[in-house]
Formats: structure tokens, C-alpha cells, sequence
């Protein structure tokens, strides 16, 4: 993205009061806020001892490649402010009216942004350094990535010469209180996206199972993420859990085939054998609920039929249908898959079930003793699983 910055920048804002002092809330092209703000980093001051500056926490490099990503989306927004702080020497704030009113009966006013004094006086602000970003650095780091022929306008708040105590006080206060949303909550929102995108296509197939009375899945999920009351021993799957391995079978960039579709972009063309990694993305194309919903409900009844007392008790201390043993499984499924199916095949249950058969895991080992939660374990029985069934490659 490019930015072509002209001063002075006249923003409409109105003024809000809140005991930290007054502070202006207004509207901004993303160009020109990537194109006039700045961030300093909290980190220890280059050859001194001990002194420590800035308030921003580290940059992620992977966060902003995923804004990045996001900005381009055709359902893409911000609806929260980037806060910036700027200096009052920058400022000139002057009741704001138009033609129509000559009145500003509603507190708005217009902000106008520049720079003061000229090179080489001391108190000089190159014209692309005079906002200080206090929240909001990863967003604006993510809009550099915005096409050129995109619009985006953001919502900005703007503190007018506040002190470094206040920038740190606002920097604080904003992200301390923050609480990282369930993943479960996130899935089940897609409810409500009227474009069937991955996560959506998966999530509706998992309620299904969750649903169906007679299927090895009935009841054992948890819908956002914690057990419904009186079913904590049963259900075991966070809905989190299930749909994310179900989506990265459909595709590696579920934002993308969303977006498409949002687009209104049907029939795609993929590579012939992109099949063989995504294997559950024929079923998607083709929006063939039935079809994944049998290749799941017949590889999990073969599960349950080779650990009956662990797949429908779930004891304590068991993984078999709980994170680490249903990612395993998952894990598992694709192999399993490629030796008995072609492209959108139905896995037939029998094949499962002969499968398993000579899986020599007895229920007694599927413990977290032997299979430790997290990653290890996983790794653990999925190869306990490959070696037993001969899918070794």
C-alpha cells in the first residue's frame, strides 16, 4: 500500500469526557493513519544500564501477516478504535459546521492534524511521525498490506498531548482486562454467516453428529466449549476440538475459500491431486453434507466398536474421546482414507472396522499415563496406530 500524505489532515470528531481528561473520537483513511503513526517498543534503551523506554509490547511478525491477509477480505472490518495519542503542538481544534447548520449544537469539531517548527529545529516532527499509536499496532502494521484499490476507513480516538503516564496508563488498562474469546464461541458464530465457508460447512456437519441419537458422536460435544449442565462425564469434545482438523482436511486458508464464496464464487478449479492432502475438499465443493457426515459416523463407530467401554463411559484418566485421542484419530483418518477411497468416496464402515481389528491398543492403555496430553501423546498413538494397521509409508 502505498501512502501519499498531504497536510494539513481535517478530521470531523467529537469530543468525549472521561476522568482520564478529553479525548476526540473521528474517522480516518487507513493510508494516511499507516502513513502518519509510529510505535515505540518497551524494551531496555541501547547502551545504558537498565533504562527501559516505550510502552508497545513486541511486534508479531505472524499476527500482522494475518491482517494482512484479513484487510483483503470482502467481509473484512475493524470496528473498535486504534487509539493514538498525538502532541498538542500538532493540534488545532476549531468548532466544527457546515453550510447547512452554522451551528456545532453537537459537540463536534474539527481536528486538524500537521506538523510543527522545520527541519532542523529541535522540536521537529517528520510529517509521517506525528501520531503515537497507544493500542491498536498490529492492526495498522496489517493495513500496510491493504490493496491499492481497496477502501478501508478506521475509527480512531485520539488523546490530544497526553503525558507518557497517560499513554501507558491507556495501553494498560486497554489490553489488561482483555480476555482471549473461546474458540468454540467463534465456530458456533458461523451460524450465522450467510456464505457456507469451511468452517461453516464443518461446524454444521459436527451438529449433526452431535445430533443423531444412533451415532458414535451423539451428545459428546461440548457446543461452546464447556459441558452442559449434568452432562460434564459425557461430553468430552470441545466443539473447537472436532471442527478444526474437519476444516484443515477442506483447505489450508479457510478465509479465503470463505471469502470466495462471499464473492459468490461456486465451482472453483483445484489442482487434480490437491485431493490427496485436503481430503474432505470434494465434499465441500460439491456441499456434500451426507457424504462427510457418513465417512466421519462410519470411522467413528469403527472406534467405538473396537473401545466400546472407553468411546461410551469416557472413565477418568481416559483420552480415547477427548482431545488427545479424537486428534489422533483425526490424524490417523487420512491414511486410512487414501488406501481405501478415491476422491469424495464414502470410507465404508466395514473397512474401519477391519482396520482396527489389528490395532493391538487395549482399552486399559488408552490412558494418560501412556498417552500424555498435548502433542507427544498424540504424536504417540497416531503411531502406535499407523504401525498396527500397516499404513507405514
Amino acid at each position: 500500500m502505498q501512502n501519499s500524505i498531504h497536510l494539513p489532515i481535517n478530521i470531523p470528531v467529537s469530543k468525549v469526557s472521561q476522568p482520564i481528561g478529553d479525548f476526540y473520537v473521528g474517522c480516518i483513511d487507513a493510508r494516511t493513519l499507516v502513513g502518519i503513526s509510529y510505535t515505540e517498543i518497551r524494551a531496555f534503551i541501547s547502551g545504558t544500564q537498565g533504562k527501559i523506554a516505550g510502552i508497545q509490547r513486541e511486534r508479531s511478525e505472524k499476527r500482522i501477516k494475518s491482517i494482512e491477509k484479513y484487510v483483503n477480505l470482502d467481509y473484512a472490518t475493524f470496528p473498535t478504535s486504534v487509539i493514538i495519542a498525538v502532541a498538542a503542538e500538532c493540534v488545532e481544534l476549531t468548532p466544527y459546521c457546515t453550510n447547512a447548520t452554522k451551528s456545532n449544537s453537537k459537540g463536534i469539531f474539527n481536528l486538524e492534524l500537521t506538523t510543527y517548527g522545520s527541519p532542523g529545529d529541535n522540536d521537529y516532527i517528520p510529517v509521517e511521525k506525528i501520531a503515537f499509536i497507544i493500542d491498536g499496532q498490529h492492526r495498522v502494521a496489517g493495513l500496510e498490506g491493504l490493496d491499492n484499490h481497496r477502501n478501508f476507513d478506521v475509527n480512531i480516538s485520539i488523546f490530544v498531548g497526553a503525558s507518557e503516564a497517560d499513554k501507558a496508563e491507556i495501553f494498560a488498562r486497554v489490553n489488561q482486562a482483555q480476555t482471549k474469546v473461546n474458540q468454540s464461541l467463534v465456530v458456533d458464530l458461523a451460524s450465522y454467516y450467510e456464505e457456507r465457508g469451511p468452517v461453516k460447512f464443518a461446524h454444521e456437519v459436527v451438529l449433526a453428529m452431535n445430533r443423531d441419537v444412533e451415532g458414535p458422536l451423539h451428545d459428546k460435544i461440548k457446543r461452546l466449549g464447556k459441558a452442559e449442565p449434568g452432562k460434564g462425564m459425557v461430553q468430552t469434545l470441545a466443539q473447537a476440538t472436532v471442527v478444526k482438523p474437519i476444516v484443515e482436511y477442506i483447505t489450508p486458508d479457510p478465509e479465503s475459500e470463505r471469502n470466495k464464496r462471499y464473492k459468490g464464487l461456486f465451482g472453483l478449479k483445484r489442482n487434480p491431486d490437491d485431493w490427496r492432502t485436503f481430503i474432505f475438499q470434494p465434499f465441500f465443493d460439491k456441499n456434500d453434507d451426507s457424504g462427510l457426515f457418513l465417512c466421519l459416523t462410519n470411522f467413528f463407530n469403527a472406534v467405538k466398536y473396537k473401545w466400546p467401554s472407553c468411546w461410551d463411559n469416557a472413565p477418568t484418566g481416559s483420552i480415547l474421546n477427548r482431545t488427545t485421542g479424537y486428534v489422533a484419530l483425526m490424524r490417523f483418518f487420512r491414511p486410512l482414507y487414501l488406501k481405501h477411497c478415491e476422491r469424495g468416496e464414502v470410507l465404508p464402515f466395514e473397512v474401519c472396522r477391519k482396520t482396527f481389528e489389528r490395532i493391538s491398543i487395549e482399552d486399559g492403555e488408552l490412558t494418560r499415563d501412556l498417552f500424555v496430553p498435548g502433542s507427544s501423546g498424540i504424536s504417540a498413538l497416531y503411531r502406535r496406530l499407523i504401525i498396527d494397521a500397516g499404513l507405514e509409508q
